[in-house]
């Protein structure tokens, strides 16, 4: 009898976690952002407007708390100044709103197959983006 306490005792010390100090019930891992499998990273591309001339385009999407994005728009060799913010996301639509030479536009695109496709209004003027993921 003492053998047979003495091989349990030995067992449950080369197992590990002492089976009192075991969770009865364990949690499942939390699912992946499918979201922000798709939209997170560098992408790149073009734009074009309905009041000149278009150009290069790319735009970087992260998330960690929140999403979050910023955008190099050139037109020729001049970088346009802008900000972004209240980035969202729903299903395969990003939007967010963009500060862009002193307008606030509003920004969306979908994601369609591997590029971003979409428009920013900034009411008087808009702008159409393709952008692929680098």
């Amino acid at each position: 009898m003492v053998r047979r306490i003495a091989v349990v005792l030995i067992g449950i010390v080369l197992s590990g976690t002492p089976v009192w100090a075991q969770s009865p019930t364990s949690k499942p891992a939390a699912a992946s952002d499918g979201a922000a499998t798709k939209f997170v990273g560098e992408w790149e591309g073009a734009f074009q407007t309905d009041h000149g001339h278009g150009g290069a385009m790319s735009m970087r999407i992260t998330k960690d708390s929140a999403w979050k994005a910023t955008a190099d728009v050139l037109a020729g060799s001049e970088t346009i100044p802008n900000t972004i913010s209240n980035v969202s996301v729903d299903g395969n639509t990003i939007v967010w709103t963009q500060e862009l030479m002193g307008m606030t536009c509003k920004a969306s695109a979908v994601l369609d197959g591997a590029e971003l496709k979409g428009t920013t209004d900034c009411g008087h003027a808009s702008m159409t983006i393709a952008l692929r993921k680098k």
